[in-house]
């Protein structure tokens, strides 16, 4: 059996879809104030709870041979010490307790660049460590911007034709569909080049900030109106946060290290994932294609 955690997010929805369509025995832990009703149509053993309590994680996880972790915190949150650290370091020790045969733990590409000013990016990038010295048979992933979170922004532009851009206009930004993950995610415990094991996810697509509006454009027939905030006003706002609320400055330390920083997958690692797991990786506009395509079916 899987446990896959945070199974009501963007990722852990399409994990534990895959895991039901193929008729393997998955438990989806989920918060009660979460929609997890479609999980349960789907098929999957639904554990409501809390992953900050460790009681909830023990008896999750009892019965279960592999684990992937897709819970976490929000950007803006505050709960990373909590909820992406904590909860990450107690669910691994328990998969030791348990000889749990194979865990894989979904981290940020992020992590690879300046983690200073970012509490989420700083807990990812000791998890890994943390995981890595367990002893336990593990992969982590390391996605690029799920292309899932674009969607807001796809379906606003294609009410207004409005673009807000943060940041430089020029930096390079890696994507990845966040089917693509999810696939990958389900076959490193069966894939034995992939354990113990770190591979950077993303499509081989790598654009420019200032590529996103132009392709929302053609993929509506819209001529964009880009907005750009650029880096320094990103940077004075949060400089100026932290002199009335060091709390608001450290939630938005995320954000900030994001936009200042280029973060995109490099040919060799891109190449290294699609042979290690056998999978071609989708670009934004079939990704926009499918999903725009399954709601107008829908409808």
């Amino acid at each position: 059996m899987f446990l896959v955690t945070g199974a009501s997010g963007q990722l852990g929805r399409r994990v534990v879809q895959r895991l039901c369509a193929q008729n393997i025995p998955v438990r989806a832990f989920v918060r009660l104030s979460s929609d997890y009703d479609q999980l349960r149509q789907w098929g999957a053993d639904l554990y409501i709870g809390d992953v900050q309590n460790q009681r909830d994680l023990v008896k999750a996880a009892q019965g279960v041979r592999y684990i992937i972790a897709c819970h976490g915190s929000k950007i803006s949150s505050g709960q990373h010490l909590a909820v992406d650290y904590r909860s990450s370091i107690e669910l691994i020790e328990i998969a030791k307790a348990i000889g749990l045969e194979h865990f894989t733990y979904i981290s940020a590409l992020a992590v690879t660049t300046d983690r200073q000013d970012s509490p989420l990016l700083k807990a990812k990038w000791e998890v890994e460590n943390h995981l890595q010295a367990s002893g336990l048979n593990y992969t982590i992933l390391r996605p690029a911007t799920l292309m899932s979170s674009l969607i807001p922004l796809a379906v606003r532009f294609q009410q207004t034709g409005v673009y807000l851009l943060l940041g430089n206009p020029e930096h390079r930004i890696g994507l990845v569909s966040t089917d693509d993950l999810a696939k990958i995610a389900l076959a490193a415990p069966q894939t034995p080049a992939a354990y113990k094991q770190t591979f950077t996810v993303a499509s081989s697509q790598v654009l420019y900030r200032q590529d996103v509006p132009q392709i929302f454009g053609r993929f509506f027939n819209k001529q964009p109106i880009t907005i750009n905030v650029p880096q320094g006003a990103v940077d004075g706002a949060w400089t100026m946060l932290g002199l009335f609320n060091a709390e608001i400055k450290n939630e938005l330390g995320t954000l900030r290290t994001l936009l200042g920083h280029e973060c995109y997958g490099q040919p060799q690692e891109i190449e290294r994932m699609e042979q290690t797991f056998g999978l071609g990786s989708e670009n934004l506009e079939t990704f926009l294609s499918r999903h725009f395509n399954q709601i107008e079916a829908y409808d």
